[in-house]
């Protein structure tokens, strides 16, 4: 049986909304949109949805991509 391994904390900084984890998101969509730039929708593991503009969606979005390679690398490590 093989164990894997899941990070529980994924922080994120933002500018205006404080400190995010984003390990609790169930799911993260975002969209550039031409008047207001980038908007990220984020459901909670809890069933709350959150819409975050400017600054904040900007730091959710580049967090969330790091996390996304730290991960990745390490899945192919373990390969």
């Amino acid at each position: 049986m093989q164990i894997i391994s899941v990070p529980t904390v994924f922080t994120c900084k933002t500018p205006n909304s404080g400190w995010l984890n984003l390990a609790l998101v169930r799911q993260l969509q975002y969209e550039e949109l031409e008047a207001i730039g980038i908007v990220v929708v984020i459901v909670w593991l809890t069933g709350e949805r959150q819409t975050f503009r400017d600054d904040d969606s900007a730091a959710i979005l580049k967090a969330w991509q790091e996390a996304e390679a730290r991960c990745t690398t390490k899945q192919s490590e373990k390969l």
